[in-house]
């Protein structure tokens, strides 16, 4: 199985397919290749451009300074009938719950869980949080999805059932539903 993980693992390339660190298929998700960021940017230079992305991994780095052959240790998009060449090294994906106007920031995500911007941020900065996907600015920004799943996972207080009744209460029902702040932009 070739894979290698993306934005803080978040998703993760398996096998030529996008996917959740959940293992759910990401929908419309695509390569993004150093030629797609070539072809906005002729000015880039390989490694550089590469490395604001992700990490190269040696066996990339040895294949791009002409070093090695291909082999399937380098993540590349391959065609019929062509040979790879360096503009074929995916950097990342792309992906339209990854259009910055659509991501969540800290204090979207604090009005979905119910809590405060400060919880948020101790949840992000204890590591209970998952990275995040994006950065605007100074402004970190996660995807939809990613958020859902960590509403729908998270650790918390729970409703006990042993000191209360048994119906559940109207925050943990609201965390398991898609809620309005995160349905999908039109």
């Amino acid at each position: 199985m070739n894979h290698q993980f993306f934005c803080g693992g978040s998703y993760a390339r398996i096998d030529g397919v996008w996917r959740y660190q959940w293992g759910a298929e990401v929908p419309g998700a695509t390569d993004l290749t150093f030629g797609d960021v070539l072809a906005i940017d002729s000015q880039c230079v390989c490694v550089e451009t590469v490395l604001a992305f992700r990490p190269l991994t040696p066996a990339e780095r040895r294949w791009l300074a002409g070093e090695s052959a291909l082999s399937e240790q380098v993540l590349v998009r391959r065609r019929p009938g062509y040979q790879p060449h360096a503009g074929d090294l995916i950097i990342g994906l792309l992906a339209p719950e990854l259009h910055p106007l659509t991501m969540l920031t800290v204090g979207q995500i604090a009005d979905a869980a119910e809590v405060s911007k400060a919880t948020i941020d101790s949840y992000r900065y204890r590591g209970y949080l998952p990275e995040p996907q994006a950065t605007r600015g100074r402004t970190p920004l996660w995807a939809r999805p990613i958020v859902r799943h960590w509403l729908a996972t998270r650790p918390g207080p729970g409703w006990r059932t042993d000191v209360y009744d048994s119906k559940p209460s109207e925050r943990s029902s609201h965390l398991e539903g898609t809620t309005p702040e995160l349905a999908p932009s039109a």
